[in-house]
């Protein structure tokens, strides 16, 4: 065996790299962070609304119960002095109420009670309530 035989023996043929395109390239890696991005953009905005809407729910829950509890303080006043009036909460001063009552209605005998509770919600200008409604019998 000569020195050619041997030299050829420890040389390779190819010494370049591999041609291997199972890689990302740059592109496909920006707009994998574009659509990411995206995605948790509104998932965020969702979080924003659900806070919101359980901010309005909590405030309708408690102008209801305010409503339902001096509902019940007209049904334990004595039938004659039963009459339209307004006031605010001492409880809660976010919360004002309204109550028209209405004599005869729907039959003799009767009063209707229609009484609304009305709040602003923090930093709108806008006022939302919630009525309800019941007949006092004599």
């Amino acid at each position: 065996m000569g020195i050619v035989q041997i030299k050829n023996i420890f040389r390779r043929k190819n010494m370049t790299a591999p041609h291997d395109n199972a890689g990302f390239s740059l592109i496909e890696i920006m707009i994998s962070i574009a659509i990411i991005a995206i995605g948790l953009f509104a998932v965020m905005s969702l979080g924003v609304i659900v806070i919101k809407g359980n901010s309005h729910s909590k405030r309708v829950t408690t102008a209801t119960i305010l409503a339902q509890d001096k509902i019940e303080n007209y049904k334990k006043s004595d039938y004659d002095t039963v009459g339209s009036e307004t006031g605010i909460y001492t409880s809660d001063i976010d919360y004002y109420w309204v109550a028209n009552v209405q004599n005869d209605t729907p039959v003799s005998n009767t009063k209707t009670i229609i009484l609304d509770v009305y709040w602003s919600p923090g930093t709108t200008t806008s006022i939302h309530n919630v009525e309800l409604q019941t007949i006092l019998a004599e």
